[in-house]
């Protein structure tokens, strides 16, 4: 993992938005902006595919091993409706091309896909494998706590992320048949 850590938005009370959430929202130092898109590891996780319009990252935070966003790329832009028609249909399918490979190599009861953007406000999208009762880190329904709280073990992201990398190449992100 890099020395560095990037910035998580400061907390803000119950019902607040975070501090300098405007600001954010117009792209004035955006910590997602502040990636460096071109790296294999930004910190917040390992680059598992680069798309058309958005990098795939398998992420460290929480205890879902599986989890991983997808962050548009092109340049600043909080909403999806700020897209034009071909970047939002790019956008989607690498999200889509994302979680084929991630249903592929984690064979989820169940996939979360979450566009929220209420702590970052930056498209990107969360893509949660879900478990069965026993087997999953948040029991039920996901609660966003098991996605941030903790870290993944890094010796087996670094397998997940290779295996990820492959699956990915070896699919067409547009129609989903292997090559």
């Amino acid at each position: 993992m890099p020395d560095h850590v990037h910035p998580r938005p400061a907390s803000a009370p119950a019902g607040a938005w975070p501090e300098h959430f405007t600001s954010h929202r117009r792209g004035t130092n955006c910590p997602m902006c502040a990636n460096d898109f071109a790296a294999d590891d930004i910190g917040w996780g390992l680059l598992v595919r680069r798309g058309e319009v958005s990098n795939a990252y398998l992420w460290r935070s929480g205890h879902v091993r599986g989890y991983a966003v997808m962050i548009y790329t092109g340049r600043h832009v909080a909403e999806p409706t700020e897209l034009d028609e071909g970047e939002a249909a790019a956008f989607w399918r690498d999200v889509v091309a994302l979680g084929r490979a991630v249903e592929a190599l984690y064979e989820p009861l169940k996939m979360n896909y979450l566009l929220l953007g209420n702590q970052i406000p930056h498209a990107h999208w969360h893509c949660v494998p879900r478990r069965e009762a026993g087997r999953d880190p948040a029991g039920g329904p996901l609660p966003f706590e098991a996605l941030d709280l903790g870290r993944q073990d890094e010796e087996q992201l670094q397998s997940d992320a290779r295996a990820l990398r492959q699956l990915l190449a070896d699919v067409d992100c547009r129609s989903g048949v292997r090559r």
